[in-house]
Protein backbone atom coordinates (compact mmCIF):
# COMPACT_ATOMS: atom_id res chain seq x y z
CA UNK A 1 0.00 0.00 0.00
CA UNK A 2 2.89 2.39 0.85
CA UNK A 3 4.59 1.63 -2.46
CA UNK A 4 1.41 2.43 -4.39
CA UNK A 5 0.86 5.70 -2.45
CA UNK A 6 4.42 6.88 -3.06
CA UNK A 7 4.07 6.32 -6.79
CA UNK A 8 0.84 8.33 -6.89
CA UNK A 9 2.41 11.23 -4.95
CA UNK A 10 5.42 11.39 -7.28
CA UNK A 11 3.14 11.33 -10.31
CA UNK A 12 1.02 14.21 -9.00
CA UNK A 13 4.13 16.29 -8.12
CA UNK A 14 5.42 15.76 -11.63
CA UNK A 15 2.10 16.87 -13.14
CA UNK A 16 1.95 20.03 -11.01
CA UNK A 17 5.60 20.82 -11.78
CA UNK A 18 5.07 20.55 -15.54
CA UNK A 19 1.92 22.65 -15.43
CA UNK A 20 3.53 25.29 -13.16
CA UNK A 21 6.60 25.62 -15.36
CA UNK A 22 4.45 26.15 -18.38
CA UNK A 23 2.54 28.87 -16.58
CA UNK A 24 5.72 30.68 -15.32
CA UNK A 25 7.37 30.71 -18.72
CA UNK A 26 4.24 32.21 -20.19
CA UNK A 27 4.34 35.02 -17.62
CA UNK A 28 8.00 35.78 -18.41
CA UNK A 29 7.18 36.16 -22.08
CA UNK A 30 4.40 38.73 -21.43
CA UNK A 31 5.43 42.37 -22.06
CA UNK A 32 4.78 44.96 -19.31
CA UNK A 33 2.62 48.03 -19.73
CA UNK A 34 -0.73 49.27 -18.65
CA UNK A 35 -2.08 48.60 -22.11
CA UNK A 36 -1.74 44.94 -21.61
CA UNK A 37 -2.96 44.69 -17.99
CA UNK A 38 -6.44 43.54 -18.91
CA UNK A 39 -5.04 41.06 -21.42
CA UNK A 40 -2.59 39.66 -18.83
CA UNK A 41 -5.37 39.10 -16.31
CA UNK A 42 -7.45 37.31 -18.93
CA UNK A 43 -4.54 35.09 -19.98
CA UNK A 44 -3.65 34.47 -16.32
CA UNK A 45 -7.21 33.39 -15.62
CA UNK A 46 -7.25 31.04 -18.60
CA UNK A 47 -3.90 29.50 -17.67
CA UNK A 48 -4.90 29.06 -14.05
CA UNK A 49 -8.05 27.28 -15.20
CA UNK A 50 -5.96 25.08 -17.48
CA UNK A 51 -3.63 24.11 -14.63
CA UNK A 52 -6.53 23.28 -12.30
CA UNK A 53 -8.37 21.36 -15.02
CA UNK A 54 -5.22 19.50 -16.04
CA UNK A 55 -4.51 18.41 -12.50
CA UNK A 56 -8.16 17.48 -11.85
CA UNK A 57 -8.39 15.44 -15.06
CA UNK A 58 -5.14 13.64 -14.28
CA UNK A 59 -6.29 12.77 -10.78
CA UNK A 60 -9.67 11.57 -12.14
CA UNK A 61 -7.99 9.28 -14.66
CA UNK A 62 -5.72 7.88 -11.97
CA UNK A 63 -8.68 7.35 -9.65
CA UNK A 64 -10.63 5.42 -12.29
CA UNK A 65 -7.78 3.17 -13.40
CA UNK A 66 -6.02 2.91 -10.07
CA UNK A 67 -7.72 -0.36 -9.02
CA UNK A 68 -6.42 -2.03 -12.21
CA UNK A 69 -2.91 -0.57 -12.13
CA UNK A 70 -1.89 -0.39 -8.49
CA UNK A 71 -0.89 -3.64 -6.77
CA UNK A 72 -3.05 -3.32 -3.66
CA UNK A 73 -1.77 -5.12 -0.61
CA UNK A 74 -4.57 -7.69 -0.69
CA UNK A 75 -3.74 -8.58 -4.28
CA UNK A 76 0.02 -8.95 -3.85
CA UNK A 77 1.65 -12.34 -3.47
CA UNK A 78 5.31 -12.27 -2.60
CA UNK A 79 7.53 -15.22 -3.45
CA UNK A 80 11.02 -14.36 -2.24
CA UNK A 81 11.87 -11.11 -3.99
CA UNK A 82 9.21 -11.59 -6.71
CA UNK A 83 5.93 -9.69 -6.70
CA UNK A 84 2.95 -11.05 -8.63
CA UNK A 85 0.26 -8.52 -9.58
CA UNK A 86 -3.38 -9.57 -9.88
CA UNK A 87 -6.34 -7.59 -11.08
CA UNK A 88 -9.83 -8.18 -9.65
CA UNK A 89 -10.70 -10.09 -12.84
CA UNK A 90 -7.72 -12.39 -12.37
CA UNK A 91 -8.63 -12.87 -8.73
CA UNK A 92 -12.20 -13.84 -9.65
CA UNK A 93 -10.93 -16.36 -12.19
CA UNK A 94 -8.52 -17.87 -9.67
CA UNK A 95 -11.27 -18.12 -7.08
CA UNK A 96 -13.46 -20.04 -9.53
CA UNK A 97 -10.59 -22.35 -10.40
CA UNK A 98 -9.89 -22.92 -6.73
CA UNK A 99 -13.56 -23.73 -6.15
CA UNK A 100 -13.52 -26.27 -8.99
CA UNK A 101 -10.32 -27.79 -7.63
CA UNK A 102 -11.88 -28.21 -4.18
CA UNK A 103 -15.03 -29.76 -5.67
CA UNK A 104 -12.89 -32.19 -7.68
CA UNK A 105 -10.97 -33.13 -4.54
CA UNK A 106 -14.24 -33.84 -2.73
CA UNK A 107 -15.41 -36.05 -5.62
CA UNK A 108 -12.07 -37.85 -5.71
CA UNK A 109 -12.28 -38.49 -1.97
CA UNK A 110 -15.72 -40.07 -2.42
CA UNK A 111 -14.46 -42.20 -5.31
CA UNK A 112 -11.49 -43.41 -3.27
CA UNK A 113 -13.95 -45.06 -0.89
CA UNK A 114 -15.20 -47.24 -3.77
CA UNK A 115 -12.20 -47.55 -6.08
CA UNK A 116 -8.50 -47.63 -5.27
CA UNK A 117 -6.53 -44.55 -6.23
CA UNK A 118 -3.05 -45.42 -7.45
CA UNK A 119 0.01 -43.40 -8.39
CA UNK A 120 1.26 -42.68 -11.88
CA UNK A 121 4.69 -43.94 -10.85
CA UNK A 122 3.26 -47.37 -9.95
CA UNK A 123 1.43 -47.67 -13.27
CA UNK A 124 4.50 -46.47 -15.13
CA UNK A 125 6.49 -49.34 -13.60
CA UNK A 126 3.73 -51.90 -14.25
CA UNK A 127 3.53 -51.00 -17.94
CA UNK A 128 7.32 -50.66 -18.32
CA UNK A 129 7.05 -46.93 -19.01
CA UNK A 130 4.02 -47.54 -21.21
CA UNK A 131 6.02 -49.63 -23.63
CA UNK A 132 4.48 -50.09 -27.08
CA UNK A 133 4.87 -53.84 -26.67
CA UNK A 134 2.27 -53.67 -23.89
CA UNK A 135 -0.37 -51.91 -26.00
CA UNK A 136 -3.50 -54.06 -26.25
CA UNK A 137 -5.81 -51.53 -27.86
CA UNK A 138 -6.23 -47.94 -29.02
CA UNK A 139 -9.58 -46.15 -28.86
CA UNK A 140 -11.11 -42.69 -29.06
CA UNK A 141 -10.49 -41.99 -25.38
CA UNK A 142 -7.03 -43.41 -24.99
CA UNK A 143 -4.59 -46.29 -25.28
CA UNK A 144 -4.98 -49.53 -23.33
CA UNK A 145 -1.88 -51.19 -21.88
CA UNK A 146 -1.26 -54.55 -20.26
CA UNK A 147 0.21 -53.99 -16.81
CA UNK A 148 2.14 -56.65 -14.90
CA UNK A 149 2.06 -56.72 -11.10
CA UNK A 150 3.67 -59.00 -8.50
CA UNK A 151 2.52 -62.62 -8.17
CA UNK A 152 1.64 -62.91 -11.89
CA UNK A 153 -1.27 -60.51 -11.55
CA UNK A 154 -2.28 -58.45 -14.58
CA UNK A 155 -4.49 -55.43 -15.14
CA UNK A 156 -5.48 -53.31 -18.13
CA UNK A 157 -4.56 -49.62 -17.89
CA UNK A 158 -6.27 -47.04 -20.08
CA UNK A 159 -4.19 -43.90 -20.47
CA UNK A 160 -6.32 -41.07 -21.81
CA UNK A 161 -5.25 -38.88 -24.70
CA UNK A 162 -4.35 -35.35 -23.61
CA UNK A 163 -7.58 -33.65 -24.66
CA UNK A 164 -9.84 -31.41 -22.59
CA UNK A 165 -13.21 -32.85 -23.76
CA UNK A 166 -12.04 -36.32 -22.74
CA UNK A 167 -11.84 -35.11 -19.15
CA UNK A 168 -15.64 -35.23 -18.93
CA UNK A 169 -15.73 -38.73 -20.41
CA UNK A 170 -13.06 -39.85 -17.97
CA UNK A 171 -15.04 -38.48 -15.02
CA UNK A 172 -18.24 -40.05 -16.35
CA UNK A 173 -16.73 -43.52 -16.82
CA UNK A 174 -14.94 -43.37 -13.48
CA UNK A 175 -18.06 -42.33 -11.56
CA UNK A 176 -20.32 -44.86 -13.28
CA UNK A 177 -18.04 -47.89 -12.98
CA UNK A 178 -17.26 -47.02 -9.37
CA UNK A 179 -20.96 -47.59 -8.62
CA UNK A 180 -21.72 -50.60 -10.80
CA UNK A 181 -20.86 -54.24 -10.20
CA UNK A 182 -22.34 -56.75 -12.64
CA UNK A 183 -21.06 -59.95 -14.23
CA UNK A 184 -21.34 -58.42 -17.71
CA UNK A 185 -19.79 -55.02 -16.97
CA UNK A 186 -16.03 -54.50 -16.94
CA UNK A 187 -14.75 -54.30 -13.33
CA UNK A 188 -12.94 -51.04 -12.54
CA UNK A 189 -10.10 -51.64 -10.07
CA UNK A 190 -8.48 -48.23 -9.77
CA UNK A 191 -7.78 -44.79 -11.18
CA UNK A 192 -5.04 -42.19 -11.31
CA UNK A 193 -5.27 -38.38 -11.47
CA UNK A 194 -1.92 -36.62 -11.44
CA UNK A 195 -1.13 -33.33 -13.18
CA UNK A 196 -2.52 -33.77 -16.72
CA UNK A 197 -2.48 -37.57 -16.54
CA UNK A 198 -5.80 -39.47 -16.40
CA UNK A 199 -5.73 -43.26 -16.17
CA UNK A 200 -8.26 -46.02 -15.45
CA UNK A 201 -7.30 -49.49 -14.23
CA UNK A 202 -9.52 -52.45 -15.17
CA UNK A 203 -9.50 -56.16 -14.58
CA UNK A 204 -7.46 -57.74 -17.34
CA UNK A 205 -9.48 -59.64 -19.97
CA UNK A 206 -7.20 -62.35 -21.44
CA UNK A 207 -9.35 -62.93 -24.53
CA UNK A 208 -9.26 -59.32 -25.64
CA UNK A 209 -12.18 -57.67 -27.42
CA UNK A 210 -14.87 -59.25 -29.57
CA UNK A 211 -13.94 -57.26 -32.67
CA UNK A 212 -10.54 -58.91 -32.94
CA UNK A 213 -12.15 -62.36 -32.78
CA UNK A 214 -14.74 -61.56 -35.45
CA UNK A 215 -12.28 -59.76 -37.74
CA UNK A 216 -8.91 -61.48 -37.27
CA UNK A 217 -5.84 -60.23 -39.09
CA UNK A 218 -4.57 -63.75 -39.81
CA UNK A 219 -6.56 -65.89 -42.22
CA UNK A 220 -5.99 -69.08 -40.23
CA UNK A 221 -6.99 -67.51 -36.88
CA UNK A 222 -9.18 -69.45 -34.48
CA UNK A 223 -12.93 -68.93 -34.95
CA UNK A 224 -15.60 -68.64 -32.28
CA UNK A 225 -18.01 -71.57 -32.38
CA UNK A 226 -21.77 -71.09 -32.41
CA UNK A 227 -22.36 -71.75 -28.71
CA UNK A 228 -19.76 -69.16 -27.68
CA UNK A 229 -21.36 -66.56 -29.96
CA UNK A 230 -24.77 -67.18 -28.44
CA UNK A 231 -23.24 -66.95 -24.97
CA UNK A 232 -21.69 -63.59 -25.84
CA UNK A 233 -24.96 -62.25 -27.27
CA UNK A 234 -26.89 -63.31 -24.16
CA UNK A 235 -24.29 -61.79 -21.83
CA UNK A 236 -24.36 -58.42 -23.59
CA UNK A 237 -28.18 -58.45 -23.63
CA UNK A 238 -28.22 -59.27 -19.90
CA UNK A 239 -25.84 -56.41 -19.14
CA UNK A 240 -27.79 -53.87 -21.18
CA UNK A 241 -31.13 -54.97 -19.72
CA UNK A 242 -29.68 -54.49 -16.23
CA UNK A 243 -28.37 -51.03 -17.14
CA UNK A 244 -31.71 -49.98 -18.58
CA UNK A 245 -34.09 -51.27 -15.94
CA UNK A 246 -32.61 -53.19 -13.00
CA UNK A 247 -30.29 -50.88 -11.05
CA UNK A 248 -30.64 -47.70 -9.04
CA UNK A 249 -29.07 -45.45 -11.68
CA UNK A 250 -30.68 -46.53 -14.98
CA UNK A 251 -28.25 -45.88 -17.81
CA UNK A 252 -28.15 -45.95 -21.59
CA UNK A 253 -24.73 -46.90 -22.95
CA UNK A 254 -24.86 -45.38 -26.48
CA UNK A 255 -21.62 -46.99 -27.69
CA UNK A 256 -22.32 -50.70 -28.04
CA UNK A 257 -20.05 -52.31 -30.63
CA UNK A 258 -17.72 -55.29 -30.88
CA UNK A 259 -14.75 -53.17 -29.77
CA UNK A 260 -16.48 -52.25 -26.51
CA UNK A 261 -17.16 -55.91 -25.63
CA UNK A 262 -14.29 -57.55 -23.75
CA UNK A 263 -13.99 -61.29 -23.12
CA UNK A 264 -12.69 -63.00 -19.99
CA UNK A 265 -10.94 -66.38 -20.01
CA UNK A 266 -14.34 -68.14 -20.18
CA UNK A 267 -15.56 -65.85 -23.00
CA UNK A 268 -18.05 -64.19 -20.69
CA UNK A 269 -18.61 -60.73 -22.23
CA UNK A 270 -17.92 -57.52 -20.31
CA UNK A 271 -19.37 -54.23 -21.54
CA UNK A 272 -16.82 -51.40 -21.46
CA UNK A 273 -16.39 -47.80 -22.73
CA UNK A 274 -18.87 -45.92 -20.54
CA UNK A 275 -17.48 -42.47 -21.34
CA UNK A 276 -20.52 -41.48 -23.40
CA UNK A 277 -23.17 -43.15 -21.22
CA UNK A 278 -26.17 -41.14 -20.04
CA UNK A 279 -28.47 -41.44 -17.06
CA UNK A 280 -32.12 -41.94 -17.88
CA UNK A 281 -33.22 -39.92 -14.86
CA UNK A 282 -32.12 -36.45 -13.79
CA UNK A 283 -31.60 -37.26 -10.11
CA UNK A 284 -27.85 -37.67 -10.44
CA UNK A 285 -26.42 -34.34 -11.49
CA UNK A 286 -23.05 -34.22 -13.15
CA UNK A 287 -23.44 -37.39 -15.18
CA UNK A 288 -26.30 -36.36 -17.43
CA UNK A 289 -25.12 -35.48 -20.92
CA UNK A 290 -27.08 -32.66 -22.52
CA UNK A 291 -29.30 -34.05 -25.26
CA UNK A 292 -32.48 -33.07 -27.03
CA UNK A 293 -33.20 -36.72 -27.84
CA UNK A 294 -36.01 -38.32 -25.89
CA UNK A 295 -35.43 -41.06 -23.35
CA UNK A 296 -37.23 -43.72 -25.38
CA UNK A 297 -35.16 -42.92 -28.46
CA UNK A 298 -31.95 -43.22 -26.46
CA UNK A 299 -32.98 -46.63 -25.12
CA UNK A 300 -33.92 -47.81 -28.59
CA UNK A 301 -30.56 -46.56 -29.86
CA UNK A 302 -28.90 -49.07 -27.53
CA UNK A 303 -31.25 -51.74 -28.89
CA UNK A 304 -30.34 -50.83 -32.46
CA UNK A 305 -26.62 -51.01 -31.72
CA UNK A 306 -27.17 -54.39 -30.09
CA UNK A 307 -28.95 -55.58 -33.25
CA UNK A 308 -25.93 -54.52 -35.30
CA UNK A 309 -23.73 -56.49 -32.90
CA UNK A 310 -25.87 -59.61 -33.43
CA UNK A 311 -25.50 -59.25 -37.19
CA UNK A 312 -21.75 -58.90 -36.78
CA UNK A 313 -21.68 -62.06 -34.65
CA UNK A 314 -22.96 -64.07 -37.61
CA UNK A 315 -21.00 -62.01 -40.17
CA UNK A 316 -23.85 -60.49 -42.17
CA UNK A 317 -22.99 -56.85 -41.57
CA UNK A 318 -19.99 -54.55 -41.81
CA UNK A 319 -19.24 -53.05 -38.37
CA UNK A 320 -18.54 -49.67 -39.98
CA UNK A 321 -22.31 -49.21 -40.29
CA UNK A 322 -23.41 -47.93 -36.91
CA UNK A 323 -26.35 -46.37 -35.08
CA UNK A 324 -25.52 -42.93 -36.48
CA UNK A 325 -26.48 -44.00 -40.00
CA UNK A 326 -29.22 -42.06 -41.69
CA UNK A 327 -32.81 -43.22 -41.47
CA UNK A 328 -32.70 -44.29 -45.14
CA UNK A 329 -29.63 -46.47 -44.56
CA UNK A 330 -31.31 -48.06 -41.56
CA UNK A 331 -34.38 -48.87 -43.65
CA UNK A 332 -32.21 -50.35 -46.40
CA UNK A 333 -30.35 -52.50 -43.87
CA UNK A 334 -33.59 -53.71 -42.33
CA UNK A 335 -34.97 -54.64 -45.75
CA UNK A 336 -31.75 -56.46 -46.62
CA UNK A 337 -31.84 -58.52 -43.42
CA UNK A 338 -35.52 -59.28 -43.91
CA UNK A 339 -34.69 -60.55 -47.39
CA UNK A 340 -31.92 -62.77 -46.00
CA UNK A 341 -34.40 -64.30 -43.56
CA UNK A 342 -36.66 -65.37 -46.40
CA UNK A 343 -34.05 -66.27 -49.00
CA UNK A 344 -32.02 -69.43 -48.48
CA UNK A 345 -29.44 -68.47 -51.09
CA UNK A 346 -28.97 -65.00 -49.60
CA UNK A 347 -28.80 -66.46 -46.09
CA UNK A 348 -26.06 -68.96 -46.92
CA UNK A 349 -24.12 -66.35 -48.83
CA UNK A 350 -24.13 -63.82 -45.95
CA UNK A 351 -23.54 -66.01 -42.89
CA UNK A 352 -20.03 -66.92 -41.66
CA UNK A 353 -19.13 -70.13 -43.48
CA UNK A 354 -17.59 -71.63 -40.33
CA UNK A 355 -21.06 -71.69 -38.73
CA UNK A 356 -22.93 -73.39 -41.56
CA UNK A 357 -23.44 -77.12 -41.92
CA UNK A 358 -22.92 -77.76 -38.19
CA UNK A 359 -26.57 -78.50 -37.47
CA UNK A 360 -27.35 -74.98 -36.21
CA UNK A 361 -28.70 -73.36 -39.37
CA UNK A 362 -32.22 -73.11 -37.96
CA UNK A 363 -30.96 -71.44 -34.79
CA UNK A 364 -28.84 -69.02 -36.80
CA UNK A 365 -31.90 -68.06 -38.83
CA UNK A 366 -33.83 -67.42 -35.60
CA UNK A 367 -30.86 -65.39 -34.33
CA UNK A 368 -31.01 -63.34 -37.54
CA UNK A 369 -34.71 -62.61 -36.98
CA UNK A 370 -34.01 -61.34 -33.45
CA UNK A 371 -31.33 -59.05 -34.88
CA UNK A 372 -33.78 -57.85 -37.53
CA UNK A 373 -36.34 -56.88 -34.89
CA UNK A 374 -33.68 -54.88 -33.00
CA UNK A 375 -32.80 -52.75 -36.05
CA UNK A 376 -36.40 -52.07 -37.10
CA UNK A 377 -36.61 -48.49 -38.47
CA UNK A 378 -39.74 -47.84 -36.39
CA UNK A 379 -38.72 -47.38 -32.76
CA UNK A 380 -41.88 -48.88 -31.29
CA UNK A 381 -41.30 -52.06 -33.26
CA UNK A 382 -37.94 -52.69 -31.62
CA UNK A 383 -37.96 -54.90 -28.51
CA UNK A 384 -36.66 -53.79 -25.14
CA UNK A 385 -33.32 -55.22 -24.06
CA UNK A 386 -35.12 -57.42 -21.55
CA UNK A 387 -37.26 -58.87 -24.35
CA UNK A 388 -34.18 -59.40 -26.53
CA UNK A 389 -32.47 -61.16 -23.62
CA UNK A 390 -35.49 -63.43 -23.10
CA UNK A 391 -35.65 -64.35 -26.81
CA UNK A 392 -31.96 -65.22 -26.85
CA UNK A 393 -32.28 -67.26 -23.66
CA UNK A 394 -34.97 -69.37 -25.34
CA UNK A 395 -32.62 -69.82 -28.29
CA UNK A 396 -29.84 -71.05 -25.99
CA UNK A 397 -32.16 -73.62 -24.40
CA UNK A 398 -33.02 -74.89 -27.86
CA UNK A 399 -29.32 -74.99 -28.73
CA UNK A 400 -28.46 -76.91 -25.56
CA UNK A 401 -31.26 -79.42 -26.14
CA UNK A 402 -30.00 -79.91 -29.68
CA UNK A 403 -26.47 -80.46 -28.41
CA UNK A 404 -27.64 -82.94 -25.76
CA UNK A 405 -29.59 -84.91 -28.34
CA UNK A 406 -26.46 -85.24 -30.45
CA UNK A 407 -24.37 -86.35 -27.47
Amino acid sequence: MAVGGAKIALLLIHILSVAGNGYSSSQDNDHGGDDHEHRKKLISSLKSGFVIGYVFSSVSVLTIFLPYCVPWARLIKRKGNEVTMKTPMMTSLMERQEKKRKEANVQNSKLEKKVTRTSFAALNIATRSFDQDNVIGVGRMGTMYRAAHPYDCFTAVKRLHDSQPLGKQFRSELTILAKFRHMNIIPLLGFCIESRERLLVYKYMPNGNLHDWLHPVKCNAEKLDWHVRVKIAIGVARGLAWLHDFNNFLLVHLDICSRSILLDKYFEPKISNFGGAMHRRSNDKGLIASSKIGEVELIKQDVYQFGILLLELIAVHDPDHNSKSSHTLKENLFERIAHLSSSSSGFYHAVDKSLLGQGFDGEILHFLKIASSCIHPILDQRPTMLQAFQMLTVLRRVSRNHLNSII
